[in-house]
């Protein structure tokens, strides 16, 4: 006859509760080995894969080595990515017709195997990161945003510039004149700014010594020898050496790097 309580054997209640101390002893060693390796073990970092490299990649442009086309091909030719450079006239007329290969009827683009691009800051952000050499690594986002921000300067001053497009000669000197005055011009203003957020550290580079050689340093590089180098009536020439040493200490940097200067023999052997 078996003892019992509350309707349960005696023996019954030895096996459970032998059965509860050997799973509390268990849960036990599985915390201690848990808090003992959080202690003593450094975080392991997540493996960072590769972007699989595109068969096919294309820069729509003309001839022409205005910034926001010659970050992309500068950008892919310095990391050894091979792109099929598409000036031809004929080819980008039709082409700008056709709003599904070119939503806002403007270059540059960028097709990547078949898929297109179509905004300079996207496309140089993608050519970046694809090579993985000219953008900022992805854990120093506030570099990424530093980047960018050049980026977006570079175009701040651009659309500034483009405003006085169309206007007579009269009119283009007058307007561009004003937009250069140091105290209230917009176009000092913004290149002002763009020198004030560029090579903060004074080393040169668009995001500081630690990054080095990014796609916004090429845009920086291209802007101020578009500025400096003749091509719009009505603004000195020595307008950015003598105002923005930041800018010109990154264009000088940029022009003198030894794969800049191959690139250059190869695609702006004319100049």
């Amino acid at each position: 006859k078996h003892h019992s309580l509350c309707g349960v054997p005696l023996h019954g209640r030895r096996l459970l509760r032998h059965m509860i101390d050997q799973l509390i002893q268990g849960l036990l060693r599985w915390l201690y080995k848990v808090c003992s390796m959080s202690m003593s073990d450094p975080p392991t970092k997540k493996l960072k894969s590769s972007p699989s490299m595109p068969k096919s990649i294309k820069v729509y442009y003309y001839d022409f080595p205005f910034w926001r086309a010659e970050v992309l091909r500068a950008g892919l030719y310095l990391q050894g990515i091979e792109f099929e450079n598409v000036s031809d006239k004929d080819t980008l007329a039709e082409m700008k017709q056709n709003r599904k290969l070119n939503p806002f009827g403007a270059f540059p683009i960028l097709e990547v195997d078949g898929k297109v691009l179509s905004q300079t800051q996207a496309c140089a952000t993608y050519i970046g990161k694809l090579g993985g050499k000219l953008y900022p690594s992805n854990d120093d986002i506030m570099a990424q945003a530093k980047c960018d921000e050049v980026m977006n300067g570079c175009t701040e001053v651009t659309v500034t510039i483009a405003s006085t497009f169309g206007l007579s000669d009269e009119e283009a000197k007058k307007t561009r004149t004003e937009m250069m005055e140091p105290d209230s011009g917009r176009l000092f203003r913004h290149l002002q700014g763009l020198d004030t957020i560029s090579s903060q550290d004074g080393s040169g580079f668009a995001c500081g010594k630690e990054h080095g050689l990014t796609v916004a340093d090429l845009c920086v590089w291209r802007l101020v020898m578009w500025l400096s180098g003749g091509f719009l009536d009505h603004v000195q020439a020595d307008c950015i050496q003598k105002n923005f040493a930041n800018l010109q200490r990154i264009c000088d940097h940029v022009e003198s790097n030894k794969d800049v200067v191959e690139y250059k023999k190869k695609f702006r052997n004319h100049e």
